[in-house]
């Protein structure tokens, strides 16, 4: 705490003190008049005095306050530190649980990686082992073999059915042109037909234009009587008319009855001479129809006869064109079957000198393995001898060692005796163990042939697994094609399953499925095949 006095210049004034604290309090200030009295002076020292006792006990009820306010943020702040620090203990605890689950669980990943890289390494060595075995197994080689044998008969069959359909359809194209031509012919025949309809309308036309002219003929004719008969009934009114005039002047009409009569008789000359040339007309014009009709007759009968011979050249060359096309057919149907035939001789020859190599390579194997096997078992016998010899000089040379070391040490019979029991012990022992080892061996051997089993029973599952997939990826569009063989068995056959076991079931050969000749080979099939018949037409 620091007193600062500050000095009043004012008149009347005295020196007024200021106290302050460091800590900015301020504390009561009291003024020194020197012109007051004493009591004044008293008075006002015993208030300043009070006033001093109240701050100071406000300040000490500051102070405990504060220090209350202190210990109390102290021990917030302690209690903040410990839970801090629990909290961070808390927090490490946690990272170590979180770095310990996932050290944990990085080892389960690390140890489930490595089960996954194991596990696709086996599948990667199984697939190296199949692919090698598919590559290099000749039961696989055989298969594809086959198979290509039945792609071979099924592309033979659908070449043939091919040309049948071909020789099929010619002959339909064939037919469509025979009829084609008769159809023609038919409509060449209509159309003659049709115009001798109109030859003969026309006829009939012109027949009854010639009727109708003998008709106008005839009614002129009858006009032209009609006329004379009313010319001869006026000539007979005229000659009544004149004989009664005659008889009433019949001088003066004599001369005109005369010239009448010379007139009547001109023109009845007249009309004679008409008529005539009318009659030779009309039988002219009548020999002129008969002629016309006669000579359209022997035309008609011409053209008829003509017809019928062109008909008749006609269906001579359609015939001799249809020969020759038929005999064209049948001998290149010929040649076509004797090539089928040649290709099927040959390709039986084929098969059976296929079956003969492979007959003659299994025999071939056979012997070999059984050489083979003769070999292994007169080398095991040898060797067991020479083991035998082997045991039987060790032993020897065993016995001679110890006695040229008793010998040479010159040892009592007894104690030479004992050596000898030992030395024999010690023999036998070695030759147990020499057998133990053997034994030992032997096992090794056994087991290394086990191994062996069990990788020759492995690769035979997966070569049957292999032929399996064969099977059903080109079974199923071979069916009736595949060679005899390929499958061998009805559990091969039901592990192939649909469309096979319903195939071989309602089979139209129903072979043994039991037996290796399961399926019909190329021969039977062309042999058993219901082929259309080339015939003639």
């Amino acid at each position: 705490m620091a007193n600062n006095h500050d000095y009043d210049c004012r008149p009347g004034g005295g020196v007024k003190y200021r106290d302050e604290n460091v800590d900015g309090l301020v504390y009561p200030e009291c003024t020194v008049d020197e012109d007051l009295d004493p009591m004044t002076l008293l008075k006002r020292e015993i208030i300043r005095k009070l006033k001093e006792e109240k701050f100071y006990e406000d300040l000490n009820k500051r102070l405990d306050k504060s220090e209350y306010r202190v210990r109390k943020d102290q021990l917030f702040t302690r209690m903040q530190i410990e839970k801090n620090e629990k909290e961070y203990q808390d927090c490490l605890c946690k990272v170590e649980r979180d770095k310990q689950r996932r050290r944990e669980q990085i080892c389960q990943e690390e140890s489930f990686a490595k089960a996954l890289r194991e596990l696709k390494d086996e599948e990667v060595r199984e697939s190296a082992f199949s692919k090698q075995l598919y590559a290099c197994a000749p039961e696989i080689r055989e298969l594809e073999r086959q198979l290509r044998r039945g792609y071979c008969a099924k592309t033979l069959f659908a070449q043939r059915v091919e040309n049948e359909a071909l020789k099929l359809e010619d002959k339909r194209k064939d037919q469509e042109t025979y009829q084609q031509l008769l159809e023609k012919m038919a409509t060449e025949d209509a159309i003659a037909e049709e115009k001798r309809q109109r030859d003969w309308i026309k006829k009939k036309e012109y027949f009854q234009a010639l009727t109708n002219q003998l008709e106008d003929a005839t009614s002129k004719k009858a006009q032209k009587q009609e006329e004379y008969d009313r010319d001869k009934s006026m000539v007979d009114e005229i000659i009544a008319t004149i004989e009664q005039e005659e008889i009433q002047d019949l001088v003066e009409k004599t001369e005109k009855v005369k010239l009448y009569q010379k007139e009547i008789g001109q023109f009845l000359q007249a009309r004679d001479l008409h008529r005539e040339r009318e009659r030779h007309r009309i039988k002219e014009e009548q020999d002129q129809i008969q002629s016309y009709v006669k000579n359209k007759e022997i035309q008609v009968a011409e053209y008829k006869k003509a017809k019928a011979e062109q008909e008749k050249a006609r269906n001579s060359m359609v015939a001799k064109a249809i020969e020759r096309i038929m005999k064209d057919q049948y001998r290149l149907e010929e040649m076509e079957e004797l090539r089928r035939e040649l290709y099927e001789e040959e390709l039986a020859a084929d098969v059976r000198r296929r079956e003969v190599e492979e007959l003659s390579r299994k025999m071939k194997q056979m012997v070999e393995l059984r050489n083979a096997a003769a070999e292994a078992r007169k080398l095991r016998e040898e060797k067991i001898l020479a083991e035998k010899k082997e045991e039987e000089e060790y032993r020897q040379q065993l016995m001679g060692k110890f006695s040229e070391d008793e010998r040479l040490e010159q040892m009592v019979t007894q104690k030479r005796r004992q050596r000898e029991r030992e030395h024999r012990k010690v023999v036998e022992q070695m030759i147990i163990d020499r057998r133990c080892l053997r034994a030992q061996e032997r096992e090794r051997d056994q087991k290394m042939l086990d191994c062996f089993d069990e990788e020759t029973k492995r690769r035979q599952l997966i070569i049957e697994d292999e032929r399996l997939k064969l099977l059903k990826k080109h079974g199923p569009k071979l069916l009736g094609f595949l060679p005899r063989g390929v499958i061998q068995s009805w559990g091969e056959l039901e592990k192939l399953g649909e469309p096979f076991i319903s195939y071989y079931k309602n089979q139209p050969l129903a072979p043994d499925p039991t037996t290796i000749d399961t399926e019909p080979c190329e021969e039977e099939i062309f042999k058993t095949m219901e082929l259309p018949k080339y015939a003639k037409y």
